[in-house]
């Protein structure tokens, strides 16, 4: 796996299939969606690619909060490329960049930089500024670049949505078999 921490240091990719998102955890859920990512990148002869933040976007916009990351980025890193993805883009959160609309987002950096040929999310996945891009703004979004949007089901254990939020509350409150079950592992 490839890990680029500088967006302007993108090289050119082949047809990349792009997710995005905090990915704390690498939790079941997370590990469906990179599945999809890289089956449709070897569907299109392409390239998976993960974007993703650090630090991670809570700990900047809500710093006193009792937020706390499942696993820290190195962690994340080495999980990431356990799951075979080719490109991990690591960018730099500050709340500047908090403040980049959905549509910047695509177009600045999923298109300019990337080039992706589709995005891969799940249904209730939202980013850019005020979480204002979801599946059904990105969808319109993207038929104007003609990029493909691959919507996935939510990922649910035992009538669980599996959630890293959901992960956390059973951190926190020392339910660690169940939060183990939704991770995957210890």
């Amino acid at each position: 796996m490839e890990i680029i921490t500088d967006i302007d240091a993108i090289p050119r990719l082949q047809n990349p299939v792009v997710t995005v998102g905090a990915f704390d955890g690498i939790h079941l859920g997370h590990r469906q969606i990179f599945e999809t990512v890289k089956e449709y990148s070897r569907q299109i002869g392409g390239v998976s690619v993960a974007i993703t933040f650090d630090p991670h976007p809570q700990m900047v916009l809500h710093p006193n909060s009792d937020f706390f990351q499942i696993f820290p980025l190195e962690e994340k890193i080495k999980l990431i490329e356990e799951e075979g993805i080719d490109y991990l883009i690591i960018i730099h959160f500050t709340k500047e960049f908090s403040q980049l609309s959905s549509e910047r987002f695509l177009k600045d950096i999923i298109i300019d930089k990337i080039g992706a040929k589709a995005i891969v999310m799940g249904p209730s996945h939202s980013f850019g500024h005020k979480r204002e891009g979801n599946h059904e703004s990105m969808k319109a979004l993207c038929s104007e670049y003609g990029i493909e949007i691959v919507e996935i089901p939510e990922f649910t254990m035992n009538d669980v949505k599996v959630r890293s939020s959901q992960i956390r509350k059973l951190i926190a409150n020392n339910n660690w078999d169940i939060a183990a079950e939704l991770l995957g592992r210890e």
